[in-house]
């Protein structure tokens, strides 16, 4: 098995324990008493270990000599509405758009965690490659 593989397989086994941790915090919490570092841990477990599953294909373009970048585009139109979402203190959306909204459906706890792995997934895929 190589390192890539084992890389690939220890960052699926890292998520799956994230989402049972992040499950369990918010498993006995009324929806508006989440503490602050619930979001950020939301926020950032997905992007640390899709990070350790895709850093090294990254690495592998830029030792070859590619150009690699980031497309600014997809960051903005996925990325931005994603972190927003998920770091939304829980009620902004109903006080905006009314609770009768669809859109107030964006403060319950899966809209966010959907949210966050929007996110990661935005920001390990928006790196383009370019092949001179």
């Amino acid at each position: 098995m190589t390192v890539r593989r084992i890389i690939i397989a220890s960052s699926s086994f890292l998520m799956i324990w994230g989402l049972v941790v992040l499950s369990w915090g918010f498993r006995d919490l009324p929806i508006d008493q989440r503490p602050e570092w619930m979001n950020w841990e939301m926020v950032l477990w997905p992007v640390i270990v899709l990070g350790i599953a895709e850093s090294g294909r990254l690495v592998r373009y830029v030792r070859k000599g590619f150009q690699v970048h980031a497309d600014r585009f997809k960051l903005a139109m996925h990325g931005f509405p994603a972190l927003i979402i998920a770091l939304a203190p829980v009620g902004t959306f109903t006080n905006i758009f009314g609770a009768q909204s669809l859109w107030a459906l964006l403060d319950f706890p899966t809209a966010k965690v959907m949210a966050a792995l929007w996110l990661a997934f935005t920001l390990w895929t928006a790196w383009e490659v370019d092949i001179p």
